[in-house]
């Protein structure tokens, strides 16, 4: 249902019913509403004073959609054969595989979205701005973290999680000309960082261990703390490392005493408060024209994500990155900085440890194409309508830290196809 009164006030109401046989009869059908309102403020008579501002809009919506895309069926038991021995005579049965719930029903979310809209100086200036709030719940997650295996039950999944995942979404852009000049730049940006408001975990774990109230996909790893530059390091030192290597040698890292006992155990690992994805991401487009060239770039970058770099994937199984071997701990160069060579994952360091963690921020040229379009007259002379020349070229350069890996990656081994750069020139004609 949809109201608009004058083109200045506008409201809609949305209403879904759903039904899916994936859930039990009790719990099968789930009703998600929404409504979408939207203020025209230039439309507004005290608007009419301020001809710079050619349209303004404030708007806002908050809706709930339901998710059935699940294993199938969870509400069922499932069974499995199993073989016996009694008196020389093998016997089958039936065991219960898994335990069914009768209560799952359907993840739900909720997303809320506040935003605002405008063109100024005669078009010339156009923007957007919007804030979300997407708040995920009744997500199926099965109790595995409380529940000790030791029980030996095979746990079905409930309707317990939920994250939430708020930021905002950015574009402004600027046109104009200047005689036969034309040109259209445009900036544009989002920013968004989910959080775990609640799901299983093991009762006894450190809070500096706990994903809840941390992003999805986080990991746990050792503080990095430097190097034992020599063996007079190594004896100086007052942390006990027995619980994690035998013998400490040069070369081999520091992990900080996160929890002050005198000594590095798996208590010492920190749960990360970043993964491989980025918070941010943005670009930069340029659209230019004069006469008959016309130009197109297109800039993009991220920020916010640290990808980790498996040691596990160099040595004998193939070769070190040129990072590693160059900056690597050795006799004639004892670095406090930077450890010797590990062999694949055969060194206590070799696991994970914050020295392993690269920043992924970029900013990249993604794409530049230089044009120009011949005179109508002379491809007329030529029997041809139009004739277009151009040179456009892919990933041209990238500004990042990251040298090791392409930073658009998420692989920490570096198995992945890469970007390519790629350099091309064509015609267009048309007749």
């Amino acid at each position: 249902m949809a109201y608009n009164y004058k083109e200045k006030y506008l409201l809609e109401f949305l209403w879904r019913y759903d039904g899916s046989d994936i859930f039990p009869e009790e719990t099968r059908y789930g009703f998600f509403p929404g409504v979408m309102a939207g203020w025209v403020i230039s439309q507004e008579n005290f608007m009419q004073s301020l001809p710079a501002i050619n349209y303004l809009k404030l708007r806002g919506s908050l809706g709930q959609m339901g998710n059935d895309q699940i294993a199938t069926y969870q509400y069922l038991s499932t069974y499995g054969f199993r073989s016996y021995i009694l008196g020389n005579v093998e016997t089958k049965t039936l065991f219960e595989a898994r335990i069914p719930n009768p209560n799952i029903t359907w993840e739900i979310a909720t997303n809320a979205n506040i935003g605002i809209e405008g063109a100024l100086f005669n078009d010339k200036v156009t923007f957007e701005f919007d804030y979300f709030n997407n708040r995920r719940t009744n997500i199926l997650w099965v109790k595995n973290a409380s529940v000790p295996q030791s029980t030996g039950l095979t746990l079905p999944a409930q309707n317990i999680g939920e994250v939430e995942n708020k930021g905002f979404d950015a574009l402004i852009g600027y046109r104009s000309s200047v005689g036969d000049f034309n040109f259209n730049v445009s900036l544009n940006g989002g920013y968004a960082k989910n959080k775990i408001i609640f799901w299983d975990e093991a009762p006894g774990a450190p809070e500096w261990q706990r994903t809840t109230g941390r992003p999805m996909y986080t990991v746990q790893a050792y503080i990095y703390d430097g190097v034992f530059k020599d063996q007079a390091e190594i004896n100086a030192e007052k942390i006990s490392y027995s619980s994690i290597v035998n013998t400490l040698r040069p070369g081999d890292m520091k992990y900080k005493d996160y929890n002050g006992d005198g000594k590095i155990t798996p208590d010492d690992q920190v749960r990360t408060d970043f993964n491989n994805i980025p918070t941010f991401q943005g670009g930069i487009s340029v659209i230019a024209s004069y006469k008959g060239f016309d130009l197109n770039i297109l800039l993009q970058g991220s920020a916010g994500a640290k990808q980790y770099v498996s040691p596990g994937e160099m040595g004998n199984i193939g070769n070190y990155l040129l990072e590693m071997y160059t900056n690597r701990w050795t006799v004639d160069n004892p670095s406090s900085v930077h450890p010797r060579i590990a062999n694949r994952s055969d060194q206590y360091f070799s696991a994970n440890n914050t020295y392993w963690f690269r920043s992924t921020d970029y900013l990249r040229l993604k794409n530049m194409e230089i044009g120009y379009t011949l005179p109508e007259n002379l491809v007329k002379k030529a029997g041809m309508t139009s004739l277009r020349l151009y040179f456009n070229g892919l990933n041209l350069f990238t500004i990042s830290d990251f040298n090791t890996f392409d930073p658009e990656s998420s692989s920490s081994t570096g198995q992945y196809y890469p970007q390519q750069r790629i350099v091309n020139a064509g015609l267009t004609v048309t007749f």
